[in-house]
């Protein structure tokens, strides 16, 4: 079983993630087994509340051989009890592909009161996964951390499936499992049009039939591939990358060959020797040097040789530009006035040589210094929210509106059926033979539990509306597939108390102008949180100020030893004086 881990960052949103599991078109069949789109959009608001850099953790697992749905959503809860995650809170979903499935399994970043596990993740993740493939009899598939999860396994007492793991572990002069390119990359390239399962095949049949570097690269022209030095020289030096004629990444070389680093970079040394080794025709080495004397010059009637003397030049002396004669008048009269006695202020230099401090008044100074640095933390001290992005109306307003469109869609189809259901049972009140079969009756009863339904998915918009705008603080509770009357007073009354929500949801006219309203009251309400908090903290500030501007005056002058030391008391406890 392959395992992968990706984390999905806040900034990004769950919107691309949403679409590939529960919408993805290459897939045969999607079932979801827990969660849904809204919960994975609401993980990512909590996390971006909390701050967090991180919103989702995605983990996929493709089983080698088939698993049923309950044997996925089994090893996804043991996924979380690994990365102790809440499994009420996941979002598992299995896809159907090319006759086989495989799982997406979503966990929030934000655990409600603590931060989602990342340490060594990778390997836990693979030590679960050959435990489940020792527990359901499936093939043992190598990892890169085989070693390493035996010894994990040793250590919590599973020998036996430890001495299992061990036995994947390969040679030491062979090469670890390494896979030829990322989900990501992949993902990638499917948005390009590019099959880099294809290409990977290709790339390494291309690599069997090649005697080198020269016939490889040659071979990847034929097929409109290219083999060129990657872009992250610094971090990674010598390494090189396939890709198409188009720019379209395929991966790096190492990975799609399985060859190692250091015997790649010999193959290019050996290929730059080889290319420097060439021969080049040189035309001054075909010259002969003939000495001609000025008597066979003379025989061959060839002027001599006059080589000229070379005069050592001069150099070149610089000249002043001559000033204007404005200029050379003030400049007299400046030279007049040097004679003339002047009054300056002499400012007071700074010492030539290091005051010499004795031990505590510079551990007192150090004292004050740190004093000065605490009040002025407490200076700078600001608001929480003043720091945070202003908010756009536009863009707020349109979040909120396509979080809620779902609910507005379930909203109407239940209303429609209560008045569907309503309006049969009028027509048959209306009709005697109706009334007296008691046909009218069972329309009746109909309607009003349909009525009861409309009540209850009234409720959860109504939630759901006040948590997607801030004013709820938990999500919506789920709707209650069974009511009986005794509901109905709870219902009925939540409607009353709720009537402007219920009215701006069932219009989208007036839902606009109510998600205006509360981005406005939004708004407002930071400010004043913040103006509150200004005016909590400003005496606090005040004082610091004060303390500031106090310690430092007592910073500039000299420290007497006999008054106080520092603003507080000295730790060193005093011996009493022997008599």
């Amino acid at each position: 079983m392959i395992v992968q881990e990706s984390r999905i960052k806040t900034r990004s949103g769950a919107g691309a993630l949403s679409r590939h599991v529960l919408h993805g078109a290459k897939n045969e069949a999607i079932r979801v087994l827990a969660g849904s789109d809204w919960r994975m959009r609401d993980a990512m608001r909590e996390a971006r509340r909390e701050g967090l850099t991180y919103g989702l953790r995605h983990i996929a697992f493709n089983p080698d051989e088939a698993m049923t749905d309950d044997q996925l959503a089994g090893f996804a809860r043991r996924l979380c009890e690994e990365l102790h995650a809440d499994p009420d809170h996941i979002t598992l979903v299995v896809h159907q592909k090319d006759g086989s499935a495989h799982g997406h399994l979503i966990l929030p970043e934000w655990q409600q009161d603590h931060v989602l596990e990342s340490r060594f993740t990778w390997m836990r993740l693979e030590k679960i996964a050959r435990l489940e493939e020792i527990r359901l009899g499936h093939t043992l598939v190598p990892g890169r951390h085989d070693r390493a999860i035996a010894r994990a396994l040793r250590q919590e007492g599973h020998h036996q499936e430890a001495e299992q793991v061990a036995a994947l572990i390969p040679a030491p002069d062979s090469t670890s499992p390494r896979a030829a390119y990322t989900s990501q990359a992949r993902r990638m390239a499917d948005r390009q049009g590019v099959d880099l399962a294809t290409c990977k095949t290709l790339v390494a049949t291309l690599w069997s039939r090649s005697d080198g570097l020269a016939s490889f690269r040659v071979a990847l022209a034929e097929h409109s591939l290219t083999m060129r030095e990657g872009d992250r020289n610094g971090t990674r030096p010598g390494a090189h990358i396939i890709e198409t004629g188009d720019g379209t990444l395929i991966g790096s070389f190492t990975r799609l060959t399985k060859v190692r680093m250091a015997d790649f970079r010999r193959l290019l040394a050996e290929e730059q020797s080889a290319a420097k080794a060439k021969p080049k025709t040189d035309i001054r080495s075909t010259r002969v040097p003939v000495r001609i004397t000025n008597e066979e010059s003379g025989l061959m009637r060839l002027p001599a040789l006059v080589v000229p003397v070379t005069r050592r030049k001069q150099p070149g002396r610089i000249r002043l530009p001559r000033l204007d004669r404005q200029l050379e008048d003030v400049w007299r009269r400046r030279m007049e006035e040097v004679d003339r006695p002047s009054i300056l202020t002499v400012s007071p230099r700074p010492p030539s040589c290091p005051v010499i401090l004795s031990a505590e008044e510079a551990r007192t100074r150090r004292r004050i210094r740190e004093l000065i640095r605490k009040q002025q933390a407490i200076l700078d001290q600001k608001a929480p929210e003043t720091g945070w992005a202003p908010l756009d109306r536009e863009t707020v307003v349109a979040k909120w509106r396509e979080s809620l469109t779902p609910y507005q869609k379930q909203l109407r189809n239940s209303f429609k059926r209560y008045s569907r259901a309503k309006k049969e049972w009028k027509q048959a009140e209306g009709k005697l033979w109706q009334r007296m079969t008691g046909q009218a009756g069972k329309l009746e009863k109909i309607c009003q539990q349909l009525l009861l339904e409309f009540l209850e998915v009234l409720r959860f918009v109504v939630q759901a509306l006040l948590h997607v705008v801030g004013l709820r603080s938990t999500p919506p509770e789920p709707v209650r597939p069974v009511l009986t009357e005794n509901d109905r007073p709870a219902l009925e009354d939540f409607h009353k108390r709720h009537d402007a929500e219920f009215t701006a949801m069932a219009d989208q006219e007036k839902l606009e102008h109510w998600l205006s309203y509360r981005f406005d009251r939004l708004v407002q309400a930071r400010t004043e949180r913040i103006r509150q908090w200004n005016k909590a903290h400003q005496p606090e500030k005040e004082r610091a100020a004060h303390e500031i501007a106090l310690l430092r005056s007592k910073l500039a002058g000299p420290i007497s030893r006999t008054g106080p030391q520092a603003p507080v008391p000295s730790s060193r406890m005093h011996a009493p004086g022997l008599g």
